[in-house]
């Protein structure tokens, strides 16, 4: 069954997944359309269009991880596609108040959860060592690419009229159309079901998952400062506007992509401290923004946070790979997705008490409150070795 996994046929189901994955993006540059055409809505609920799907995205992650245990790979695709596009499309034709494209949104986020639980596990599934840890960098790096893309589009497409964003989820039916024929009909399957283990080495097991889930996270509760601050950081130090602030952020983006496409040379260059190094560089990052305040020099700084992050969050499923079995690694990575969007959520209520622990000036609180947590990630990551003993 595994050499169903190794042909070119599924390469191009993963392509088709990965398109998709971020396309909910497309929407952010339509918000000030959607806020005039509806002039008497609540400006909050407006907003949430471009963001309650992270919530349902969350929600979807872990149920989905369940599900995959369950069906094939292939139904899977269909179902979360299928929800992409009927959440994306039906807005074309039904847009009558902010309350239904609001549902919309949340249909759009479980579709977009269940492929982002699914792309982990089928690319786990399909290849094998460095095969592997590069397709999961390969796949970041074109979720990033495309958002980008999708992100510039939408922002095209919204000087026209709002609803013209909506189009630009037709791309879905592509997608489907490829999931049926190229994504495997196969269920997770326990490749490793041969090699026994005892309790105690499975204890061991899932006590390196739960770390390596929980640094997930973490990363995520740092990386987002950038999302969260950039613009207020560039306001205070009289460097830019939003605009600036987007081009800015866009070096997270483009630091997202150079990562998933080189993730085989960190390897090599930092083997079993390619972790630890990952969150250096969200150290140097944050010294930086505390100590230096230009466009270009925040610019750096938000390349090299989002080295750090996407490092990490390419090299943890790679991980979990090797210490979860194929029927559980689906709920592992449902989890995984979960909590990491959670995080995401979650990184501006952390900062907001941890910032003035350090500073008065909550700018420059919120940095050294990231160099100290990174900082402890670190020394737990080099005096626990879970990268070394997590790829053994």
């Amino acid at each position: 069954m595994a050499h169903k996994f190794q042909r070119w046929e599924t390469l191009i189901g993963i392509i088709a997944l990965t398109t998709v994955t971020r396309l909910d993006s497309v929407m952010a540059p339509s918000i000030v359309k959607i806020q005039q055409a509806f002039p008497n809505a609540d400006p909050t609920q407006v907003e949430s269009i471009a963001s309650i799907g992270d919530v349902a995205s969350m929600v979807a992650s872990f149920i989905f991880g369940f599900i995959l245990t369950r069906i094939t790979y292939k139904h899977a695709a269909i179902l979360g596609l299928t929800l992409l596009a009927a959440g994306g499309l039906l807005p074309i034709f039904i847009h009558k108040s902010v309350a239904q494209l609001i549902f919309f949104a949340l249909i759009v986020g479980l579709g977009s959860g269940a492929i982002t639980t699914i792309l982990p596990s089928l690319s786990a599934a399909a290849y094998q060592g460095e095969r592997r840890s590069n397709q999961f960098g390969f796949n970041v790096a074109l979720e990033d690419g495309f958002a980008m893309v999708w992100i510039v589009l939408g922002g095209y497409l919204a000087t026209i009229s709002w609803i013209h964003n909506y189009y630009v989820y037709a791309i879905t039916l592509v997608a489907l159309v490829l999931a049926i024929f190229f994504v495997p009909n196969i269920q997770p399957t326990d490749n490793s079901a041969t090699n026994a283990v005892d309790t105690n080495q499975q204890k061991d097991q899932w006590g390196f998952i739960i770390a390596l889930v929980v640094i997930s996270m973490l990363v995520e509760v740092l990386v987002a400062v950038m999302t969260n601050k950039m613009a207020l950081y560039l306001n205070y130090y009289h460097i830019g506007g939003p605009s600036t602030a987007g081009q800015a952020l866009l070096f997270v983006r483009a630091a997202s992509i150079v990562a998933g496409i080189f993730i085989s040379f960190y390897r090599k260059a930092f083997g079993n401290y390619l972790l630890a190094a990952g969150f250096g560089s969200i150290i140097i990052g944050a010294l930086i923004l505390i100590y230096v305040h230009t466009f270009w020099t925040s610019a750096l700084a938000a390349f090299l946070i989002g080295t750090g992050g996407s490092v990490a969050l390419i090299t943890i499923p790679f991980l979990l790979s090797n210490l979860a079995s194929a029927k559980v690694y689906p709920i592992v990575m449902g989890t995984f997705s979960a909590l990491t969007s959670l995080g995401f959520a979650f990184s501006a209520w952390f900062f907001k008490y941890t910032a003035p622990l350090f500073s008065t000036n909550n700018l420059i609180g919120t940095f050294i409150a990231m160099i100290v947590l990174s900082v402890i990630i670190i020394i737990v990551l080099v005096v626990t070795q879970i990268q070394k003993r997590a790829s053994n």
